[in-house]
């Protein structure tokens, strides 16, 4: 069984929040915290994040193997899943692999399509990044620019926290989930025809997830909560935390 470290707070049907790259599952505390009043919310640090360690290897697909494994180790047979960039990525790869086992998925600053070439050349250029300097170097500039520019003097505490944990991040995983994000699968086809109710938040402002590429995920559903903020960014955890709580609320009471 894959080693995973995680926290579960609450009882009731099972929420499994996964945290996005250079990230753990504290950044998700705030939300269990909101959410276990009614359900069993589990909030895993991905493998190779936070105190899980990095598998030999890693691939988008071998880490929602190692994620329904693991909760199938707790006796979870069913769950919803909600992913914040990276984790949605991992969440819809266990939808696609475990349609049975997911009652309901939520792509939070994330989407469903692959890399283009451009999307690989950044991934490159990152890595090659990673080959001559610290991992330090990479986080102090990466986290804060995924906040909204026009708000990060009324976000900076929360900005220093996202960084810190970032800084948490050890370079051969950081490495690691690089590679494995510029070879993901395209599953756009995936997220159209997932057969339950689905959750979208983006944000306005997001330049890694652009307004339009919001919009056309939430175009393609019929059975969709679809929501994209304005004046927010990448990180809408930090950027709006209880409208994002509240819609991820609204979204249970619809599929559990």
């Amino acid at each position: 069984m894959p080693t995973i470290n995680s926290i579960t707070k609450g009882s009731g049907f099972p929420v499994v929040l996964l945290h996005g790259f250079c990230e753990t599952a504290e950044m998700w505390f705030p939300f269990a915290d909101a959410l276990s009043e009614h359900y069993q919310v589990i909030c895993p640090d991905l493998p190779g994040f936070g105190n899980s360690p990095l598998p030999e290897d890693i691939s988008i697909e071998s880490v929602a193997d190692d994620l329904v494994e693991y909760l199938q180790s707790l006796d979870i047979q069913q769950f919803v899943v909600i992913g914040h960039s990276l984790g949605g990525y991992v969440a819809l790869t266990m939808a696609e692999k475990y349609p049975e086992k997911v009652r309901g998925l939520g792509l939070l600053n994330s989407n469903a399509v692959a890399d283009d070439e451009e999307g690989k050349h950044k991934r490159d250029k990152a890595l090659l990044f990673l080959k001559k300097h610290p991992v330090q170097k990479f986080i102090e500039p990466f986290i804060p620019s995924l906040f909204y520019e026009k708000r990060k003097d009324e976000l900076s505490v929360v900005i220093t926290l996202a960084t810190k944990i970032g800084l948490k991040s050890k370079l051969e995983t950081v490495r690691a989930y690089t590679l494995a994000m510029k070879h993901r699968k395209d599953r756009f086809e995936v997220w159209k025809n997932i057969a339950g109710h689905c959750l979208f938040i983006g944000g306005m402002n997001d330049s890694r997830i652009p307004a339009e590429l919001c919009e056309m995920h939430i175009e393609a559903r019929t059975k969709i909560d679809g929501y994209i903020i304005p004046e927010t960014a990448h990180m809408a955890i930090y950027e709006r935390p209880s409208e994002t709580v509240q819609m991820i609320k609204d979204y249970l009471l619809k599929v559990i």
